[in-house]
């Protein structure tokens, strides 16, 4: 196997969308499909047994819901990273999802680069949120939002653009380890509890980057 090869188990219970995507990325040399499955009980069974870089989630599945998929995943200290992609536009599964450890957020309406594009995102470290979606990230009962340092906002934009801290520190000629505490900073100012919160809200600001 190439070591720049994505592996992929899908979660979605129609059969014609599955068979779909899987033609779909049948054509991109550097994604790998697995194995999908039609419910939520199944899917975490191909993430424990095939462990996946990968799991496509859509959160209305039968038997384990997409969530409580994401529960198990992080109870178990899965490595598999989770791109959602559904049809839920909804601010509740939005931030339900990015709060149980969503790598992503995908609506079903996107179109396929734009899938392709936040499968390698996230499946190269990154995160990915559907722009539409960033425009659902609203206030919570946080502290107020306090100014980024010139550094934090360059960081902060680069995170929207859906890389990782590693990535970022490359472009910036710094340490990862930097970036991270960097990121940290970031979240503790805005308030904000994990990496697909800041992309969100990144995209809404349309941070510019130096």
């Amino acid at each position: 196997m190439n070591a720049a090869e994505i592996s992929i188990v899908v979660a979605e219970d129609h059969a014609l969308v599955r068979q779909g995507l899987r033609l779909m990325l049948s054509t991109e040399s550097d994604l790998r499909w697995l194995a999908d499955c039609g419910d939520g009980g199944q899917a975490l069974e191909l993430v424990r047994t095939l462990s996946p870089d990968l799991l496509l989630l859509d959160l209305g599945l039968p038997g384990l819901d997409g969530l409580r998929v994401m529960q198990l995943i992080a109870a178990e200290r899965l490595p598999t990273r989770v791109l959602v992609v559904t049809a839920r536009q909804d601010a509740a599964s939005f931030h339900a999802a990015l709060g149980l450890g969503a790598h992503g957020y995908l609506l079903k309406n996107d179109d396929a680069d734009a899938l392709v594009q936040a499968i390698r995102r996230v499946g190269a470290g990154g995160y990915h949120v559907s722009p539409e979606l960033a425009t659902l990230f609203g206030p919570r009962e946080a502290p107020e939002e306090e100014e980024l340092t010139a550094r934090e906002s360059d960081i902060a934009a680069r995170v929207g653009r859906g890389l990782s801290s590693k990535q970022i520190g490359v472009e910036l000629g710094i340490s990862e380890h930097t970036v991270r505490k960097h990121r940290e900073n970031i979240a503790r100012k805005l308030g904000l509890r994990n990496a697909a919160e800041l992309v969100a809200w990144s995209v809404r600001h349309r941070l510019p980057e130096a």
